[in-house]
């Protein structure tokens, strides 16, 4: 009996449905009696249909007045998680990352949705922890790196998936990446345009298209301009500002040394900048710099760096819209989207005067 007065209030929830959109009602339903009149079920079963649609967003009510149909621009509201790579030096507190947790949380506010960030410690799987994490997740928007390629496929088994950084192996994972090739194309012909020649860079890691594209924007831009590339005046980095510090005393000790280095992101160019300070040369007169992503500080310090800005606003807008149709069972206009970056002129960067080499020669 049980069973059957189920399917009947689960029939009485599609019936009342169906009415709102063959009746076009957007507003005040009719009453709880008249619906079970017209619709030929119990009015307990309506009552019963009723508290459940409510419980689902689709009605609401209002005391005292009714029963109205639910605004759905004003759907329930979603929880979307944010999974950074655990191996990611200070993880969401990052420079460059806060900004993107920042603009992912504002944009998802606007929408009446709230953003919680979660990370993995356990290589290739999920902890119990994380799982917990998940099942109360509508979706996720993931920096993708290659190395987290299984933690992909196994959120994506739970919940719908927006990769940033990165696209995954998994080409039906829509995704949302940046035009690193050519940004820093840009940077190194603008470094050219200042008659620099000698060029050094700070990589950063190899094991995601985002390192390896910057890198080969490098190398491409000097070989246009008929410049051989020089391994030598390549540095491996690891983003942090340690490797900055590592990477410009390497250019500095050089028999002929760089005079201008590119960065692959800001925090290595600020570690150039104070490295290079400190053994008394100056920036920009003797040694040029630019960075990539334009985090707050890098405007702020002295002397301002030139750095590649990166549409962190854009990538947060994108990405959510990306879920959100996912969420509401759509497809993204574009699956698969690339956007193009900014060359920021500062005051990190000068005309080379003093031919190839720095002013002063720290070798040995």
């Amino acid at each position: 009996m049980a069973g059957n007065h189920t399917h009947k209030y689960l029939l009485a929830q599609e019936k009342i449905k169906q009415a709102v959109d063959l009746l076009n009602i957007d507003d005040r339903l009719p009453g709880e009696r008249v619906l079970a009149k017209d619709l030929g079920i119990s009015y307990m079963t309506v009552r019963k249909a009723i508290e459940n649609l409510v419980e689902e967003g689709v009605l609401y009510k209002v005391p005292k007045k009714g029963c109205y149909v639910a605004d759905p621009k004003l759907k329930r509201k979603k929880t979307i998680g944010y999974f950074l790579d655990s191996s990611i030096e200070e993880g969401v507190t990052s420079p460059y990352y806060s900004l993107i947790f920042d603009a992912l949380e504002k944009q998802a506010a606007k929408q009446g949705n709230a953003l919680i960030y979660f990370s993995e410690s356990n290589e290739g799987d999920l902890s119990s922890e994380t799982l917990k994490v998940i099942e109360k997740l509508d979706g996720v928007i993931m920096s993708c790196f290659p190395r987290i390629e299984s933690i992909v496929h196994k959120i994506k088994e739970q919940v719908p998936v927006v990769c940033i950084d990165n696209r995954s192996l998994d080409e039906s994972v829509p995704s949302l990446t940046l035009d690193n090739f050519t940004a820093v194309v840009d940077s190194i012909n603008y470094f050219l345009s200042l008659g620099h020649k000698r060029i050094g860079f700070i990589t950063g890691l190899d094991d995601s298209d985002v390192g390896r594209n910057r890198l080969a924007g490098y190398i491409s831009a000097l070989k246009s301009h008929g410049l051989d590339e020089d391994e030598g005046l390549i540095y491996k980095g690891d983003y942090s500002f340690e490797t900055g510090k590592r990477g410009a005393n390497y250019f500095m000790s050089m028999k002929t040394s760089p005079t201008a280095i590119m960065c692959a992101n800001d925090t290595m160019a600020i570690g150039s900048i104070k490295e290079i300070c400190r053994k008394g040369l100056s920036v920009p007169n003797d040694i040029s710099v630019i960075g990539f992503d334009d985090i707050s500080v890098s405007s702020h310090i002295m002397p301002a760096l030139t750095t590649i800005s990166v549409p962190v606003q854009e990538i947060a807008k994108q990405a959510i819209e990306m879920l959100t149709r996912l969420l509401d069972g759509e497809e993204p206009e574009n699956r698969h989207l690339t956007l193009p970056c900014q060359l920021v002129l500062r005051e990190s960067c000068a005309e080379n005067d003093n031919g190839n080499t720095a002013t002063s020669n720290l070798a040995g």
